[in-house]
């Protein structure tokens, strides 16, 4: 058996948070300033905690959002290790502009400079996903809300194996399936079929904010197959 045949893809359980929430804190690390702003202080345990519970919020709030987990059986003794993790939508409509729609800005954000600097990434972020919903003819699109490997798991499969979970569900609805993924992660969605849309997402934070770290995002797409 390869390695690649011991990872499975399921749903994620609700007691699995805590566990999925470190796979994703490992798997960025600093590296993406996206997660860093939108998940303040994932590293530390009082981060985590709270990253796990807005997770746990999102999935119970939402019937559209699929939560899955990437498992690695281990050969010798049997446990089963949580390695990966993804977020997969089904978005009819657009989302909102307004993150305060989405999220309990003054508790997430405490700091007022980091909200409102939040507030004007969001507001680009969700441009490139809202025009391909409003260009789906009412179709709706999937999209790739979150994906994280643990780094010491990483090329084993999982990563495929989640990603295209997500593009045999568009498939199955016939709609396009999309993703704002980092440069590192681009040639995984491009082995799995997706395409660059826009090379680089504009994130335009203002002169208040031009010190801090931008997101560098590329927004890829992938047109059903029948």
């Amino acid at each position: 058996m390869t390695t690649a045949a011991k990872i499975s893809v399921t749903l994620l359980d609700d007691d699995d948070f805590p566990t999925s929430f470190q796979v994703l804190s490992k798997s960025f690390g600093h590296d993406a300033p996206l997660i860093d702003i939108y998940f303040p202080n994932h590293d530390t345990p009082s981060g985590q905690a709270r990253g796990s519970a807005r997770l746990a919020a999102w999935k119970q709030g939402s019937e559209d959002s699929t939560f899955l987990k990437a498992v690695l059986k281990s050969g010798q003794d049997g446990q089963e290790r949580i390695i990966g993790l993804a977020v997969w939508t089904y978005m009819k409509e657009p989302p909102p502009a307004d993150i305060e729609k989405v999220e309990n800005v003054e508790e997430v954000w405490p700091d007022v400079d980091d909200r409102e600097y939040m507030a004007r990434l969001w507001r680009d972020y969700v441009v490139p996903r809202t025009k391909s919903i409003e260009d789906s003819a009412g179709k709706g699109i999937f999209v790739l809300e979150l994906l994280a490997i643990h780094p010491e798991y990483q090329r084993l499969g999982a990563g495929a194996a989640l990603v295209k979970w997500g593009t045999k569900a568009a498939d199955d609805k016939g709609v396009k399936a999309v993703v704002e993924g980092t440069p590192v992660a681009r040639r995984l969605y491009e082995q799995c079929g997706l395409v660059a849309e826009i090379e680089e997402m504009r994130f335009d934070v203002g002169e208040k904010f031009v010190g801090r770290r931008k997101p560098n995002l590329i927004f890829l797409s992938r047109e059903p197959k029948s």
